[in-house]
């Protein structure tokens, strides 16, 4: 079956013909600067090498001549021919060379249909028929499988211009965000479409153009060690009195080990000294502290204080960040823009640095990103491209914002709420919480987006509060 079908040498020759023809019309393209930046030009190998190996494996799906494959597979294995054999081996075989558009009338065929040949000279004649059915059939599926190949790289070729072009996009405003050609090779699954990179390039033109902004987005989190947090009181509670096992208390005998404790040793161990052969024995297992003695064990009561110093993570030290996105109706427009803008750069600075970072997107309903679990920039781009504009019900989100600090990953999280905070009081179990989680380490932080001085923000709650004026596109830190 496989001698039929083109060989892997001629697939991969013209998989390598395709590919040369890939770079050649980039270096013929206005995106062809890219071809000389080591680092994009190694993804573009990556990404070609990954579409000739898609690409030969989609080949392994049946091609339009399949069934004349079959047939000429049954007559080069047949053996024994009868007159009927002849004349649908010509039948199948006139109908193959019509779909290739080639007429097979011949009179030397004509006339081994007419029985006007010998026994040997048809038998000739039906080899001479099989080989050529056989090297165009061959000749057919490569043709097939070099046109089929050919669509893919037209379709993949686009599929790399659009890339290099969003490419092209985005690092225009590497210094508003932070952002660095590596960052989306490694950290994109180039997915993106032109509607998130227009939302990309609005939220950076934000970060770009107004400096405030982008201080207030390294200033937020748990990166700067100057910015202590408020004190709390941390009371440690009187825990009731347990009882301790301690060799300490040796109140009874709970087993035999091997000590150096003459009070301790068992009578068949004192007995060696009663012999002066035996002496030497004795004294050779006390030195090794390997006399057989009584092992005594008790309890007593006590309390189990664990300190939380050794738990916490010190201030100043980057980790873990929640970050609470507002899309409500009353942050529609301009404070949806700027809050996103802020979520972006702390998203790609969380990708930088290897930092877990979970986004809430919250309105009365809330979604989640999890940058942790092999996240991309597109991820985030994608995420932030959503909003509710409903009403604000901020409980839910820091109930799961609460929920996530009690994640592994998440214990030393510090929690970033970016709102205008036009919403209730949390009730106060939340706020219970929420102390405890701060005698524990773990920072609040409050943006309010808004064109005037928020007074309501809660004191008790946030560590650090920050109010940015969108309408003069200053910076307030609320004491």
């Amino acid at each position: 079956m496989s001698q039929l079908k083109p060989t892997r040498h001629q697939t991969q020759s013209a998989l390598d013909e395709l590919s040369s023809q890939l770079y050649d019309e980039l270096k013929q393209s206005s995106l062809k600067h890219w071809l000389d930046d080591h680092k994009v030009a190694k993804k573009l190998d990556q990404k070609i090498q990954e579409w000739a190996f898609q690409a030969k494996s989609s080949l392994d799906q049946q091609h339009p001549y399949a069934m004349a494959q079959q047939q000429l597979e049954h007559w080069l294995a047949l053996k024994h021919w009868e007159q009927g054999d002849f004349v649908q081996f010509h039948t199948e075989y006139a109908a193959f060379m019509q779909t290739l558009g080639i007429p097979e009338f011949t009179e030397m065929w004509q006339q081994s249909q007419q029985s006007l040949l010998t026994e040997q000279q048809r038998q000739l004649h039906i080899e001479l028929f099989k080989g050529k059915w056989q090297r165009k059939l061959t000749e057919a599926i490569a043709h097939w499988e070099f046109e089929q190949l050919r669509l893919q790289r037209d379709a993949f070729l686009d599929e790399i211009k659009d890339y290099l072009a969003t490419l092209s996009k985005m690092v225009k405003h590497h210094d508003g965000v932070g952002f660095e050609t590596g960052i989306f090779l490694d950290y994109s699954k180039g997915q993106l479409t032109e509607h998130d990179v227009q939302n990309f390039e609005q939220w950076a033109n934000y970060l770009e153009q107004d400096r405030a902004l982008k201080r207030l987005c390294q200033m937020i989190g748990s990166a700067q060690p100057n910015m202590p947090r408020k004190c709390i009181s941390a009371q440690l509670e009187q825990e009731p009195q347990q009882l301790i096992h301690t060799p300490m208390a040796q109140e009874e005998i709970t087993g035999i080990k091997l000590a150096q404790e003459l009070s301790m040793a068992l009578p068949s161990e004192l007995a060696l000294l009663a012999d002066p052969d035996l002496q030497v024995l004795f004294d050779l297992k006390y030195l090794e502290s390997n006399l057989m003695s009584f092992n005594r064990h008790g309890q007593q009561q006590g309390r189990v204080i664990e300190d939380p110093r050794h738990t916490q993570r010190r201030v100043g030290q980057k980790g873990p960040m929640i970050v609470c996105l507002d899309t409500s109706g009353s942050m529609n427009g301009q404070p949806e823009l700027i809050s996103k803008a802020i979520c972006l750069y702390l998203s790609i600075r969380a990708l930088k640095e290897k930092r877990a970072m979970y986004l809430v997107n919250f309105s009365t309903n809330l979604t989640a990103l999890n940058l942790q679990h092999n996240s991309a920039l597109d991820d985030v781009i994608h995420f932030l491209g959503q909003s509710f504009h409903g009403g604000t019900d901020i409980i839910p989100a820091m109930n799961h914002a609460v929920d996530m600090l009690k994640q592994p990953n998440f214990v030393h999280a510090d929690v970033v709420v970016i709102s205008d905070f036009i919403m209730g009081q949390l009730t106060e179990e939340l706020m219970q919480e929420i102390t405890h989680f701060k005698q524990q380490g773990n920072g609040f932080y409050a943006v309010a987006i808004g064109n005037y001085k928020l007074d309501h923000l809660d004191d008790s709650l946030f560590d650090h509060q920050w109010v940015y004026q969108s309408a003069t596109g200053e910076v307030q830190k609320m004491q």
